[in-house]
């Protein structure tokens, strides 16, 4: 029993530490272009602090970059799903 409860803490610990890495990864990754808060920046970044796409479409431009913006490619997968959450969830 005490193994069972030892291994559900550190299940449950595992899922908020994976909640707040969408947070952790942008602000390391992201914010420099797109601030903290997702505002535009002066060198032309897109304001996507309510960002309409989709999080799946979030995840893509992650991933493959659109316009000025190169694919991020030190991201895993998990962490693109991390960030784009995050990024779709108002940055909050």
């Amino acid at each position: 029993m005490k193994r069972l409860m030892v291994l559900f803490v550190l299940v449950a610990f595992a899922g908020v530490a994976r909640a707040e890495d969408g947070k952790t990864l942008f602000d390391s990754k992201c914010a420099a272009c797109h601030g903290k808060d997702g505002k535009a920046k002066k060198m032309g970044s897109p304001d996507i602090s309510a960002v309409k796409a989709s999080e799946a479409d979030i995840a893509k431009v992650i991933s493959d970059g659109k316009g000025k913006m190169k694919p991020v490619k030190s991201l895993t997968p998990e962490q693109v799903q991390a960030v784009a959450k995050y990024v779709k969830g108002g940055l909050k």
